[in-house]
């Protein structure tokens, strides 16, 4: 009894214990890693992406996906760029907005129109990153009001904004899922959609939410970034989509949806952030970490396949 409840710990608590593993491998052999100061740099870095993360972790809950999540946060970050002579707050309004009108459209198309979730997002990704480089005109284009970057730049104790920020979302959307209605329904309509229909949940109405919280998280990463550099490139976001999923199903969110937490999702981009911490840590090749990253996902997505095949034979 006792050696399946270890056995169960274990299984739920892997990616801890991954990070465990690594952490103290990494202690061992770099005076660096622990510092206080590249403890709070791991967590800026993830904190953009990361709020992103809590987003796409409801969508593939949900059943979908959202392949459009970076060009929404290069979008977010030139629209709080081009409106900043308007003033701060309008500037974050107008980043914020555009990402969750992104998540509306998707959320639209792939509800009414009955079309799948990966082929619109795909087709939203690539029109939305030819707006942010018509915007931008092809260059980074630079913020003109210098005291923007304290939405970003601000610490409290220490602690930089988009790490507070992104915690205080962790937080939220958490106990939307697990302790609200509408986490239930998004928990069911991920099992079984026709099902849920069938007890009356409104089962577009909530996708759509999905795809709506997914824009606005994205506007507001894009924003928060901008914050940390006031600037804005077409550029931005290129790799966020593969980091993103990569961190959901990391973090044991399956791609069949019905199950997973916000919170598992974050063990999964925190494990990504200390790989690519340890990989810069041990001067490995931008071109490598790019490799292992794809790897991942690649090995990820086979794992949880081979997952779903068992359930069915289960």
């Amino acid at each position: 009894m006792k050696f399946e409840k270890i056995k169960n710990f274990l299984n739920e608590q892997k990616i801890l214990l991954i990070i465990l593993v690594i952490g103290i491998f990494l202690a061992f052999n770099s005076d660096y890693f622990l510092t206080f100061t590249n403890i709070v740099n791991i967590f800026q870095t993830i904190s953009f992406e990361g709020m992103i993360v809590i987003g796409m972790a409801l969508l593939i809950i949900i059943g979908e996906i959202d392949l459009s999540v970076g060009s929404v946060m290069a979008f977010g970050a030139a629209l709080s760029i081009i409106f900043q002579p308007y003033g701060i707050f309008t500037a974050i309004i107008a980043g914020i907005s555009g990402g969750a009108l992104v998540g509306l459209i998707n959320g639209l198309i792939t509800t009414k129109l009955k079309l799948p979730s990966i082929a619109v997002t795909l087709g939203t990704m690539v029109f939305i990153s030819g707006i942010v480089y018509l915007l931008t005109r092809e260059h980074t284009i630079k913020g003109t009001n210098e005291n923007f970057v304290s939405i970003s730049q601000t610490e409290i104790y220490h602690i930089p904004m988009p790490v507070i920020v992104f915690t205080v979302l962790l937080i939220i959307f958490e106990i939307i899922l697990q302790r609200t209605i509408l986490g239930r329904h998004i928990f069911a309509i991920g099992g079984n959609a026709t099902a849920s229909r069938f007890f009356g949940i409104k089962v577009d109405a909530v996708r759509i939410f999905c795809f709506v919280i997914t824009g606005f998280l994205g506007g507001v990463a894009g924003v928060m970034l901008a914050g940390k550099l006031n600037v804005a490139s077409g550029r931005i976001g290129n790799s966020t989509v593969v980091f993103v999923i990569t961190a959901v199903l990391l973090g044991g969110i399956s791609m069949e949806g019905g199950e997973g937490s916000i919170f598992k999702a974050f063990q999964g981009i925190l494990l990504l952030g200390i790989i690519n911490n340890a990989m810069v840590i041990l001067k490995i090749s931008s071109f490598i970490q790019e490799m292992i990253r794809g790897l991942l996902l690649i090995l990820i997505i086979v794992i949880d396949s081979i997952n779903i095949q068992k359930k069915k034979y289960l």
